[in-house]
């Protein structure tokens, strides 16, 4: 490939960005690509930011992805997506994104200006080329843990195709680093699935 494809991983401390990132760059390892790996924390184990940066590419790399220049944005929290967007994306932008919130110190300090995900998904869609939203939350009470979120959000990446990856290298991948059994298993499956339905929305839906 002649220019590193990026993915950015969004979200806050505990949502598994962190395994996210790993099994991604596992699975363009499988694939003979050359993956770098970039983290950036905010306070993550109080819930702040967590940005991980994936840059796949067959030569070297920084391993950060330039402003404006991600082409998949994989969205854990709505408003860290936002943010992330804002900072990160451009017009080539894919975003993946759950709609399950995160209400942190932050967010309840700024609770009359705090956005829903709707009008998240409204300011992602003017930015984006396009933009999934995905009702994580809906899906990962039926599963009965909040916990399998990661495993949900690669599931649908994995399912869209829209990356250099294979989903079955990315599924391979999530299962040498978590156990893919019982509710992971099903939460995997569950975004594969629920992306399917889902009719983008953004500059070139």
């Amino acid at each position: 490939m002649s220019k590193a494809y990026n993915i950015l991983v969004a979200g806050v401390g505990g949502q598994g960005n962190l395994v996210c990132g790993r099994a991604l760059a596992d699975a363009s390892c499988a694939q003979g690509m050359l993956p770098v790996v970039g983290q950036i924390f905010g306070a993550s184990q109080r819930g702040g930011s967590v940005y991980t940066h994936v840059r796949i590419a067959d030569h070297d790399t920084g391993p950060l992805i330039p402003r404006g220049r991600v082409d998949t944005l994989l969205g854990l929290e709505p408003l860290e997506t936002l943010r992330a967007a804002v900072d990160y994306a451009g017009p080539q932008t894919t975003v993946v994104l759950s709609t399950m919130g995160v209400r942190t110190t932050a967010t309840h300090c700024e609770e009359d200006g705090h956005p829903s995900s709707d009008e998240v998904v409204d300011a992602l869609a003017t930015i984006c080329v396009k933009v999934y939203p995905v009702d994580a939350g809906a899906a990962l009470r039926v599963i009965g843990t909040a916990r399998a979120l990661n495993a949900y959000m690669l599931g649908a990446l994995a399912a869209l195709g829209n990356t250099p990856l294979h989903a079955d290298n990315i599924k391979a991948s999530l299962a040498e680093i978590i156990p893919l059994t019982g509710m992971n298993l099903a939460a995997f499956g569950a975004g594969a699935q629920d992306i399917m339905d889902v009719t983008p929305v953004g500059r070139n839906a």
